[in-house]
């Protein structure tokens, strides 16, 4: 007769339901699509805000975005950083793995191109 090992049971975990460890509602500015849309395209990021608050939408839809991009003129909803940040945005909505948050630097990078895009 052979000798067999039996491994022990171990405790399973009981795993809680709910939304995953350390992702907190965030602003939508603090997602990418948003601070790239407020800083880059503060026309179309104005419009947005204000077809959200007239349908009392608590978040912008991301078939909303993506109509404005179309309907835009603007090269920013033509570069593959847009489509990154919508598809982010999609998977993720307010609930980013990261805030994106400024600083003084970033605020005067995108200040000169702002300037750049509508003065000159």
């Amino acid at each position: 007769m052979k000798a067999t090992r039996q491994s022990k049971k171990s405790k399973s975990s009981k795993k809680e339901g709910g939304k995953p460890k350390g992702y907190s509602l965030k602003k939508f500015d603090e997602t990418r699509i948003g601070f790239l849309m407020k800083h880059e395209a503060p026309i179309e990021y104005k419009l947005l805000m204000d077809v959200c608050e007239f349908l009392k939408y608590n978040k912008p839809p991301p078939e909303l975005i993506e109509h404005i991009g179309y309907a835009s003129q603007d090269t920013f909803f033509r570069k593959t950083k847009y489509w990154r940040c919508l598809k982010d945005y999609r998977k993720y909505g307010l609930r980013p793995p990261y805030a994106v948050v400024t600083n003084k630097n970033k605020e005067l990078y995108y200040i000169h191109i702002r300037m750049n895009k509508y003065i000159y």
